[in-house]
């Protein structure tokens, strides 16, 4: 757990491991020596950013006691002075965000275990965890050094590399031991087993994960570690709904990017520019992406014409057999758990997202000729056929927004030919209007192909298609915002509010939000608007606090 003293300037954290390391203090003795200005207190937390030999004290969860031993706990009380620019100690602060994560995460899976919703058929899943912890290893291989002398060169093979492995919760760029730069870094534990929720739940107590996912695939032995020895026996349908791939204007207000080059430092909001940085063509650029109601508004508008218009009324799925659940980030995830569906292939899995997503449907089915007139499906027609003039509609009224070239685009753009278009698109039966000059049943089809494909939902094909895809447990924690991943129903979608509904943490936190050139837009947790923030200290909710904790943009004050 973490608390603040009545000084901001203090912290305390507290971390459940066996005793005290002798070698911590050592460490912590060499350090007063070195500057006589540093308190005990600070000079304990220094170490933790120093850690130069291979005995120098690890973190907690790292070689040693498990990181929930309860039978010691040690306090570390120190003065975090707020660095000043250019003097960050970036390896302590994000050592102290990690580790806040780390705890806060086991304290909600010790406290809140009936959140926890566990697959059907929990004997044949495979689980898949991914931790707070990374393990490195420092793997011997060959490399070429060049000597010069005078006019002369030489090259030399050596071997670098010490084969060493260790536990981290910061990723270091070069190895503790060796100093060799390259590490090989993992932090995922896949082929998991669990007999019963009881034991899922312990073990998360146990390893608190950032992310906690299991198979949407069934298995015979579920812990093997190739396919071929975990014998598929089919998978539920897996749908993935995710703001990223909806092209939302919104993302122009909170989604920002910035050039990694140290001589340019350009920025821009929205996406980043294709082809690297405008300003000096550089192609490292970091993105941030954030969330904010809209994005989930259309998520969720999606999820619902998922389940309400193609699974039941289209496909007859029965409603008892689908599952809704709000990601913790910024979409949703249907899944259909039937026999029906469950021995369905990867290629059956493609027809259907084609189906869905209104991909490569023949558009001549839907728009056809007759006598001297176009006409298309009327809206009570079944499937595609009467979606097929609220596409068209839709597709008109947004036209401007359209970035295709072909010859049809400007007759439609026309604000008299848009108008009868919309006023007979609207009635019932919908009618094209014989108005809106140069475009035949040639091209009417070609536009319906396009306003079909532009109607269909989004999502997130390859999940679909994927037979061994891995998702995230229901109940578990999504380690980019602290939320819940919520499990709904059909009716609870409806009134479901994200930044409310899936809050896991009470209380305040104190944070600091460092300079930064795109700073933290405003943003909504719970009732309340936080923000915008750049390099000040703030008392937050606990759950905003662990929401940007959680995005890497805050650190404990």
């Amino acid at each position: 757990m973490l608390k603040v003293d009545d000084s901001p300037s203090f912290w305390r954290l507290v971390w459940r491991e066996g005793s005290l390391s002798s070698e911590l203090e050592r460490v912590a003795s060499d350090l007063l020596r070195e500057s006589p200005v540093l308190d005990v207190q600070s000079a304990l937390m220094a170490t933790q950013g120093r850690r130069q030999t291979s005995k120098a004290v690890q973190p907690p969860g790292s070689r040693g006691a498990p990181a929930n031993d309860n039978s010691k706990s040690v306090q570390f009380l120190s003065s975090h002075r707020r660095p000043s620019h250019g003097g960050v100690d970036v390896q302590g602060a994000e050592w102290r965000r990690q580790k806040l994560l780390q705890l806060t995460f086991q304290d909600y899976y010790r406290t809140s275990p009936d959140n926890i919703r566990p697959p059907a058929r929990i004997r044949e899943r495979e689980f898949a965890f991914e931790s707070f912890v990374h393990t490195w290893r420092c793997s011997e291989r060959e490399t070429t050094r060049r000597w010069v002398l005078s006019r002369h060169t030489a090259d030399e093979v050596v071997k670098i590399g010490c084969t060493r492995s260790g536990t981290e919760l910061v990723r270091r760029r070069v190895c503790p031991e060796c100093g060799t730069p390259g590490l090989q870094w993992n932090n995922w534990t896949r082929h998991l087993g669990f007999g019963s929720r009881e034991e899922l739940v312990r073990a998360l107590v146990e390893s608190p994960a950032v992310g906690v996912y299991h198979s949407a695939a069934f298995y015979e032995v579920p812990v093997a570690k190739s396919m071929e020895e975990k014998k598929w026996r089919g998978a539920e349908l897996v749908f993935d709904i995710d703001a990223d791939h909806l092209s939302l204007p919104c993302t122009k207000t909170h989604d920002a990017w910035v050039c990694n080059n140290p001589e340019c430092g350009a920025t821009g909001s929205g996406t980043p520019p294709q082809g690297g940085c405008p300003s000096c063509g550089g192609t490292s650029i970091s993105v941030q992406k954030w969330l904010c109601d809209r994005c989930l508004s259309e998520a969720k508008s999606q999820a619902r014409r998922l389940v309400d218009e193609f699974l039941t009324s289209d496909l007859g799925i029965d409603p008892q057999s689908i599952y809704l659940n709000y990601s913790g980030h910024r979409g949703y995830h249907v899944r259909v758990n039937s026999a029906e569906v469950e021995r369905l292939d990867s290629a059956a899995r493609v027809e259907l997202v084609h189906f869905i997503t209104g991909k490569g449907l023949n558009s001549d089915r839907f728009v056809a000729p007759m006598e001297s007139s176009v006409v298309i499906p009327d809206r009570q027609a079944p499937g595609w056929h009467g979606r097929t003039a609220d596409a068209l509609l839709k597709f008109v009224r947004e036209i401007d927004s359209y970035t295709g070239r072909e010859r049809w685009v400007q007759s439609l753009r026309d604000a008299r030919s848009r108008e009868l278009l919309i006023e007979g698109l609207s009635r019932n039966p919908p009618i094209l209007s014989g108005a809106v000059r140069g475009i035949g049943l040639g091209f009417w089809r070609q536009i319906a192909a396009r306003a079909i494909e532009d109607y269909g939902v989004s999502i997130d094909e390859p999940v679909t298609h994927d037979v061994h895809r891995i998702i995230r447990l229901m109940g578990s924690l999504h380690g980019k915002t602290g939320f819940i991943v919520a499990q709904l129903t059909r009716d609870q979608l409806d009134t479901f509010d994200p930044f409310r509904d899936s809050l896991a943490f009470t209380g305040e936190q104190r944070v600091w939000i460092p300079p930064s050139p795109l700073g933290v837009p405003a943003f909504r947790v719970g009732d309340d608007t936080f923000g915008p923030y750049n390099d000040e200290t703030v008392d937050l909710p606990m759950a905003a606090a662990v929401f940007l904790l959680c995005k890497g943009v805050a650190s404990v004050e």
